[in-house]
């Protein structure tokens, strides 16, 4: 009796231990990563058919595959990106995200993988010829971006911050600012639907990369090494060309 009672024990362990090591597996199979982003920085990320569409996103969609991830976006404000990923409400960022001294302080960025100019975008009626003469003039930016820094510095400015870039470009077209100070590559993909508007200077841009949370460097790592290997076997370069980068 007492044998056949050991031997139920036995069989029933084995069963909980298999069922726990299935469902641990089932846990890393079925886990979706969540994406964030700020769709409003054609041809980084935009909404297309009420889907987010462009460069980075194509990039994700490789890397997904490349590294055998599942994944969806959460589009929000660019200022709140960083303090979601800190919060674990995302799980990693791709946004045309410049990386900064500062921003090493809360989050870890992969390697970079695109650099553009910062540029002024102005409409033509107002006929400035030169970044040098919209000294004390009112810029429009993006809250939390990069640019928003490169405006402080020019001389006199009044720097006005708008959540988004459509926002900004809106108060462009309506003369409520003298310029919009902008990623160049974005500049141009506004310019095509908007031929009252033209970039007036530019200024070197710093490095673009993709964020993660200080405490998910497993998944970092995973991710670089496969988005290193896209930037040396040309599919970076190739889908810089299809978006006209």
């Amino acid at each position: 009796m007492k044998k056949i009672i050991m031997t139920m024990i036995i069989l029933l362990l084995v069963v909980f231990v298999g069922c726990t090591k299935d469902d641990k597996k089932t846990e890393i199979i079925e886990k979706v990563y969540v994406v964030g982003t700020n769709a409003e920085y054609p041809p980084y990320e935009y909404l297309e058919d009420n889907k987010i569409a462009g460069l980075d996103a194509d990039i994700i969609e490789e890397l997904s595959k490349r590294v055998g991830f599942n994944y969806k976006w959460s589009n929000m404000n660019f200022d709140g990106l960083i303090s979601a990923l800190q919060a674990k409400k995302i799980d990693m960022i791709i946004a045309g995200m410049t990386i900064t001294e500062e921003r090493k302080n809360f989050i870890n960025f992969s390697t970079p993988y695109i650099a553009p100019n910062i540029c002024f975008l102005v409409l033509k009626a107002n006929n400035y010829k030169d970044g040098k003469e919209l000294e004390g003039k009112k810029l429009g930016v993006e809250l939390g971006t990069t640019e928003e820094e490169a405006a402080k510095r020019v001389p006199g400015a009044e720097v006005i911050p708008f959540t988004g870039h459509t926002a900004a470009l809106l108060a462009l077209k309506a003369n409520k600012i003298d310029a919009m100070v902008i990623d160049e590559t974005v500049a141009k993909k506004y310019m095509e639907n908007n031929p009252e508007i033209e970039i007036t200077g530019a200024v070197a841009g710093g490095d673009k990369a993709m964020a993660f949370n200080k405490n998910d460097v497993e998944l970092k790592n995973k991710i670089d090494i496969e988005l290193k290997k896209m930037i040396d076997d040309g599919t970076i370069q190739t889908l810089k060309e299809k978006y006209g980068i």
